[in-house]
């Protein structure tokens, strides 16, 4: 995602810029961003793919699906108190239910299972951008760096929420889980 294209003009020739234009350019970002930019070698893949970007969200896509997997194993065993598997005790962020005395509601499970659904949402956007680079040019990629963005601060935001309003603060229900290990 660090190689540009500038400098390849409308499709990858180059034609009509001058010449070194596209070093100096990359140079110019890279020393204003603090980040590796650098010429695309292939200025007509710059232009046409955007590869990069979709297997970065690909990336992002799987880690929606673990803290996906992570927060519903959680939310459910702390389900309780009168039924479910009640393991775990969660903390009271948000605690009681109008219906059900004594039950810990979990937000925070479900907060973070609907960032991974918009993860995953924005990882077919992203996927659907990379694969429209119709011959030399992909005119999708606003799209695909909106997506990506926006899914890069929701994963890292969304855990770093998680880890200090959940996880943290979980703990083994020990009366609960003897009680499961000892029946018959």
């Amino acid at each position: 995602m660090t190689q540009l294209a500038q400098g390849g003009t409308a499709v990858g020739t180059g034609l009509n810029t001058k010449k070194g234009f596209d070093v100096k350019i990359a140079a110019a970002v890279a020393e204003e961003t603090k980040l590796p930019f650098v010429t695309a070698e292939n200025k007509f893949e710059a232009l046409a793919a955007h590869d990069a970007f979709v297997e970065t969200s690909g990336a992002l896509n799987t880690i929606a699906a673990s803290l996906m997997k992570i927060a519903n194993d959680i939310r459910f065993l702390g389900s309780g108190p009168r039924c479910g598997l009640g393991e775990l005790i969660l903390p009271e962020n948000e605690p009681g239910s109008s219906i059900m005395p004594g039950k810990v509601n979990p937000t925070q499970c479900e907060a973070l299972t609907m960032v991974c659904a918009q993860v995953m949402g924005n990882h077919v956007a992203i996927t659907v951008g990379g694969s429209n680079g119709h011959f030399e040019l992909n005119v999708f990629k606003p799209l695909m760096a909106s997506a990506l963005l926006h899914s890069i601060r929701l994963v890292s935001d969304a855990s770093a929420s998680f880890v200090k309003n959940c996880v943290k603060g979980i703990q083994a229900n020990k009366d609960r889980i003897s009680k499961l290990l000892h029946e018959v």
